[in-house]
């Protein structure tokens, strides 16, 4: 019988299931616990599952199905060595008109929610926090560029980097729905008060009429963070009365609808991210 007072850990490489690639930056956590950690840039993973053997991982990355892993499979296993292969997300989207004459996306217009108050908001490693855009026009348009404002966090001993994603957004149960852009989007935020511009013209990210949901995760590429490391820079969230724009998750784990209340001048607001995006339109 196995003595499991020692440390076991499941380790290996995140891999296409077709190209044999690794993959980086795939997130690998517990079902029950929010713990978790990232393949690197050769896809490789390790992770302590000691006391964790009745537990089950989830395996996710944008632009691939998701993998689960029963690790009581494994409790008589001292090491395990294990390569996980992802298969390629495929999308059944509604009927396409294929439309041979080039379209001009040169009207802008800015799409954001009008700010009030400005609150600062932390987040940790492997959290995603994301907000719908509402679409005015309701037609079909191209992101130009997209901005996320942040506050300085003081005390920050690490400053996390962000993977930005891109989601339709699902009207029926009001929540982000299929992803508009399958590939990893990493940028290096600062942590101080300021407002980060990502430009975005040349990725064909299109908004569809209803609107888009952008998501941002704070990731730790390296897994160099520790587990009370407090975390920079924070949101900068605003009051709002209206019905809840905001949704965060824990390393691909199901939507949680809202995530900050506040009690602004004795009225109870829900607060949503200050992020907002130029999108051009076709002048039809």
């Amino acid at each position: 019988m196995i003595n499991h007072s020692y440390s076991q850990t499941i380790k290996g490489k995140v891999l296409d299931s077709i190209s044999q690639q690794p993959l980086e930056l795939v997130n690998i956590t517990l079902m029950t616990k929010n713990k978790g950690v990232y393949s690197n840039n050769n896809g490789s993973y390790s992770f302590e599952i000691s006391n964790h053997l009745y537990d089950t991982l989830k395996v996710s990355s944008i632009g691939y199905n998701s993998k689960y892993i029963v690790l009581s499979q494994y409790k008589n296993q001292i090491n395990v060595k294990l390569d996980i292969k992802l298969s390629e997300k495929i999308t059944e989207l509604d009927e396409v008109v294929i439309d041979f004459k080039k379209k001009k996306y040169n009207k802008k217009h800015t799409i954001g929610e009008d700010k009030v108050g400005n609150a600062g908001v932390s987040s940790l490693i492997g959290y995603e926090t994301c907000v719908l855009l509402n679409n005015p026009l309701e037609k079909k348009g191209k992101l130009k560029n997209f901005y996320i404002k942040f506050k300085k966090r003081n005390n920050a001993v690490f400053t996390a980097s962000l993977n930005i994603k891109f989601y339709s957004y699902d009207t029926k149960n009001k929540k982000p729905g299929y992803e508009l852009y399958t590939k990893n989007l990493v940028v290096k935020p600062k942590n101080k008060k300021y407002t980060l511009n990502i430009n975005l013209k040349d990725m064909d990210i299109f908004m569809p009429e209803e609107g888009m949901c952008i998501g941002i995760e704070f990731i730790d590429p390296n897994n160099e963070s520790k587990k009370y490391d407090v975390i920079g820079p924070m949101y900068r969230f605003t009051y709002a009365t209206e019905e809840n724009l905001t949704w965060s998750k824990y390393r691909g784990k199901e939507w949680k609808k809202g995530i900050v209340k506040f009690d602004y001048k004795n009225d109870n607001r829900t607060g949503n991210v200050m992020i907002g995006a130029d999108v051009l339109f076709t002048n039809e």
